[in-house]
């Protein structure tokens, strides 16, 4: 019997798209009557009334239909008085039905799934864009940072109020449970190109780390922690980084006290396109042979990409505000200062010489 049951059960997809005909025929039935009766009531009056034309039948149906009380439009025989009766008999019972159509759908919540449907589209037209799980104290400070830059942002919480202050602040919004698959879809983590997750618990983002991952594998995330062990756990999840708010907070906290003026310039950095980069050179002689010069005059750094080279670093010392004369040699470190695309220009002109990259973001790593 069990068995039978669930046979006869139809799967959740068979019953979304059984749902979705009904929601497109609904209105078939009251409009299809309207209209039906418009026609006949403007075919009756042509019949019974040989003088009027079309037009003045039709006019005729309708506004007798829509009781506006206008007036004929040629003087009414009987038959067209037996209409104009048969009309607003006609017509009381249309405009029940389009009032009793109009409950059904409102408590069955047609009107509901349309909103949904229509917020939805909008949602899967994104690409590229940002994931904020968590629109607490955090999350808003993350996305009104990131709202500088030209990247669509949707922030995703479970409770209504944060969403719809999410969509005041100029975002999308998606409200559920971020650690849930479906919910993530909805988000479009597939077509994301990153994921924030500031939720308030290390378990609530180690679950969302988890899903999104599963479901977007090449996706880069960025997770928030609130202790070391929570930190190993989300990077074996598949957080690609995680930040502790305790220990950026330290550290912002010593930058301060230690290099007042180098952690201001570098909020003043934080709100431009421009960061700081350390690029440390190979140590292979053979690599480093194929640069174009060993100056920086005969590499055309900072002429070519536009970089400004802050200091040049090795084991001879630091040379601050280096001129084109400076020679590069294998294992030295390069302070640059430029935007993306000038960076990334640099890279380029560097090619295999480079054995790693990295952005700073704390005043002490200058002193590093």
């Amino acid at each position: 019997m069990l068995y039978r049951r669930w046979r006869s059960a139809p799967s959740s997809k068979r019953f979304r798209r059984k749902r979705r005909l009904w929601d497109s025929q609904v209105w078939q039935v009251p409009l299809g009557a309207l209209a039906t009766l418009v026609v006949a009531g403007a075919t009756a009056y042509r019949l019974a009334e040989p003088s009027h034309s079309w037009s003045d039948a039709f006019w005729m149906a309708i506004i007798t239909l829509t009781t506006v009380g206008y007036g004929e439009v040629h003087p009414l025989g009987v038959g067209g008085r037996l209409v104009t009766v048969l009309l607003l008999v006609g017509g009381v019972f249309t405009v029940q039905l389009v009032i009793q159509r109009l409950a059904q759908l409102s408590s069955t919540g047609y009107f509901h799934r349309l909103r949904l449907r229509r917020e939805q589209a909008m949602l899967d037209a994104i690409c590229d864009h940002v994931i904020i799980c968590g629109y607490g104290r955090m999350g808003q400070e993350v996305a009104a940072c990131m709202a500088r830059e030209d990247v669509p942002l949707l922030v995703v919480d479970q409770q209504a109020q944060r969403t719809a202050l999410a969509t005041e602040h100029g975002f999308y919004g998606v409200t559920g449970d971020a650690s849930l698959d479906d919910v993530l879809r909805r988000a479009g983590v597939e077509r994301a190109r990153s994921l924030v997750a500031v939720l308030g618990t290390d378990a609530d983002n180690v679950y969302v780390v988890l899903s999104a991952k599963a479901l977007a594998p090449r996706i880069q995330i960025i997770s928030r922690a609130e202790s070391q062990e929570a930190a190993s756990k989300l990077r074996r999840a598949g957080a690609n980084d995680v930040v502790s708010p305790f220990v950026a907070g330290g550290r912002v906290l010593a930058s301060k006290a230690l290099y007042p003026e180098a952690a201001s310039f570098m909020e003043v950095l934080a709100g431009t396109k421009y960061q700081i980069e350390r690029i440390q050179l190979t140590t292979s002689q053979e690599e480093f042979s194929r640069l174009p010069g060993r100056s920086l005059a005969e590499i055309q750094l900072g002429t070519l990409s536009g970089v400004l080279v802050l200091a040049i670093s090795s084991s001879r010392g630091v040379q601050v505000n280096p001129g084109g004369q400076a020679v590069l040699h294998p294992g030295d470190q390069l302070i640059l200062l430029g935007s993306p695309r000038q960076r990334r220009s640099a890279e380029a002109l560097l090619g295999l010489v480079t054995a790693r990259v990295e952005v700073l973001e704390d005043p002490m790593d200058l002193h590093g």
